[in-house]
């Protein structure tokens, strides 16, 4: 038997499933069985897999007959001869020891379930590749469905970046909604495996690839709302056929319908108007939210308090939550919007620093096409010469005499205005200084702005 059986299901993704396969058979941990699941691919996907599966007796292509995430998962699911089992969603990809890290942790604490953080993967231009932390908190314990239930908000978003006891899965028929296509369909799986967690662990890690660059992705799919009113749908039914009526694991899914509704909804309208499908299934959305808070699975005391003034406006008074919302989400979109047009109408630019908070601020810009970088800076005298994203990393005064004239963004959270002096000290005039201050927040700083969507 295998310790590890990934699941990778596939669907028309040539450009990205070299990458992924060489991530997965590159692992140090090499007791692995690969199940290439792909749903009819016609773009060549299935000709390189065959290809690596000639050379590694341990990749298997199996084709499946409905064009469905969840069947192919499952189906995986039910052919897995692994302990643990894992998921690579075939435009990503993951450390050479994601593995390795999560089988060794999850051996040793005996968990259904160990997970760890990820980075945000995007390839803006050919040979330029930005990774942006996203960790877990909570990390180093053992948690439980009771954890999720205490929780106003889970942190617990993704399934890929992590590995499933095979016989937690079969134990109770844990398994993805099985509707057409693929968007959303991990949430129902993500919620059934956390209301009936035993033991499972958050690590301290950083190891799945997640790409935010593909236009196929279902991230930036128009029909969230029906997806996710579905998903909500299927976790209710199996709720009640696995007979999980306690109130904990109720009000722990009521709140998370919540989110299902309203956080992909904010997002929505950051770019766009809503249509009568859309509404429609919002309506049947405040239905379900108006049944939970009448049966008490919706209070106060246990929401983001956030959360929960948005619920009430969405079921109380829909048309005051649409103004509400298109204010909000205006601003949400501004806070980025404005800076990236801000900086591109900037002649020349010089990034300054090397650290997170630079890692964030180029990657935004450079998703937006923003070719007006000149330079990068940093007060580290180790760093001078060195590469950064393809800059040579210049001390100050260096750059300072090279480009006189360009406007200087200090992306520094530990003592920016100390290097705003510095520049003015240096003769750059205080206009053509900017501190980077928006969040360092992965998905926000790979949205597309000036580009469009």
């Amino acid at each position: 038997m295998p310790k590890i059986t990934v699941i990778l299901p596939s669907l028309n993704v040539a450009a990205y499933i070299r990458e992924c396969l060489e991530s997965v058979i590159g692992q140090t941990m090499t007791d692995l069985e690969i199940l290439c699941i792909d749903a009819g691919s016609t773009d060549g996907t299935c000709e390189i897999i065959r290809e690596y599966a000639d050379r590694d007796s341990r990749i298997q292509l199996i084709h499946s007959d409905k064009k469905s995430y969840g069947y192919q998962i499952n189906l995986g699911i039910s052919l897995a001869r692994g302990e643990y089992l894992g998921i690579v969603e075939t435009d990503d990809c993951i450390s050479t020891d994601m593995y390795e890290v999560l089988y060794k942790a999850a051996v040793e604490n005996h968990l259904d379930y160990a997970k760890a953080g990820f980075y945000t993967l995007v390839t803006p231009y050919e040979g330029e590749r930005h990774l942006l932390e996203q960790p877990l908190g909570d990390t180093g314990r053992i948690i439980s469905s009771q954890y999720f239930e205490e929780k106003g908000l889970s942190p617990d978003i993704y399934i890929w970046n992590g590995i499933y006891k095979v016989s937690f899965l079969r134990e109770f028929r844990i398994r993805l909604n099985e509707s057409p296509g693929a968007a959303f369909q991990d949430c129902g799986f993500r919620y059934l495996t956390d209301m009936n967690l035993r033991r499972g662990m958050f690590l301290d890690n950083l190891c799945y690839r997640y790409r935010r660059d593909n236009a196929n992705s279902s991230t930036y799919n128009s029909n969230f709302a029906r997806f996710n009113l579905a998903e909500c749908r299927y976790v209710r039914e199996r709720m009640a056929e696995y007979g999980i009526t306690d109130r904990a694991r109720q009000a722990f899914m009521a709140r998370e319908t919540v989110m299902m509704a309203l956080s992909p909804y904010t997002t929505f309208r950051e770019h766009s108007q809503p249509d009568e499908a859309i509404l429609s299934v919002l309506d049947e959305f405040r239905e379900i939210m108006i049944g939970d808070r009448e049966r008490g699975l919706l209070k106060q005391e246990e929401m983001v308090p956030q959360h929960w003034i948005e619920m009430r406006l969405f079921t109380e008074q829909p048309e005051a939550y649409e103004a509400y919302i298109a204010i909000k989400a205006k601003a949400d979109y501004d806070i980025y919007d404005i800076f990236v047009r801000e900086m591109a109408g900037k002649k020349q630019l010089v990034l300054f620093c090397t650290g997170k908070a630079a890692r964030f601020a180029l990657c935004l810009l450079r998703m937006n096409g923003l070719e007006n970088i000149v330079a990068v800076c940093d007060n580290a005298r180790e760093k001078w010469g060195g590469s950064y994203l393809g800059h040579e990393i210049l001390p100050p005064e260096e750059a300072v005499r090279r480009y006189p004239e360009a406007h200087y963004l200090v992306a520094n959270r530990a003592c920016p205005e100390k290097i705003l002096e510095q520049l003015t000290e240096r003769g750059i005039r205080k206009e053509n200084i900017s501190i980077y201050r928006l969040p360092l927040n992965a998905f926000g700083s790979t949205n597309l702005f000036m580009r469009g969507l």
